[in-house]
């Protein structure tokens, strides 16, 4: 342990780097498959979870992170509604625009900074940054449920494009 870092802050790290690595290489494809969409929403989720966590233990109110997970599913719900699809030959093809992909890379770089604020806390130690530390959860949580509202809404409407109900 170095000061306050545990294990857990490796694991935060390497959730938070997975998810906006992955976060790229979705909106470089043409062709999303299921767990792509559904990958980086896990990750950003565990590291919102775990960020939580740790705020419990500080007996934070539960109700602010419930608050943050539903807001976000909300806003990600809808995010995936306007996304258009379009079909071709073969399977339906989500249909992204520039700012729509620059839209899901700052919420995965939003978790990222989350983290980092998280580790910072740790390892300075100080109660005066408490209060950032619990932002930086909440936003955490409010990003891994956008991520995942956006990939179950998508994840529905292209299995629906591809039935041709659409």
């Amino acid at each position: 342990m170095v000061h306050n870092l545990t294990l857990v802050h490796l694991l935060l790290v390497g959730a938070a780097g997975g998810c906006i690595y992955l976060s790229l290489r979705e909106v470089r494809r043409r062709y999303i498959s299921t767990w792509r969409l559904f990958a980086p929403a896990i990750l950003a989720l565990f590291a919102g979870a775990i960020l939580s966590l740790l705020q419990f233990a500080e007996h934070q109110p539960p109700w602010l992170f419930g608050a943050a997970l539903a807001a976000g599913f909300v806003v990600g719900a809808a995010r995936g509604i306007m996304i258009g699809i379009r079909h071709d030959m073969y399977r339906p093809q989500v249909n992204l625009t520039q700012a729509a992909k620059l839209l899901l890379v700052w919420v995965a770089v939003l978790l990222g900074a989350a983290v980092a604020v998280e580790c910072l806390g740790a390892l300075l130690a100080s109660p005066h940054l408490e209060i950032f530390r619990l932002g930086a959860a909440l936003v955490a949580m409010f990003c891994g449920s956008a991520m995942l509202g956006r990939a179950l809404l998508l994840t529905i409407r292209l299995h629906r494009a591809d039935r041709g109900s659409s």
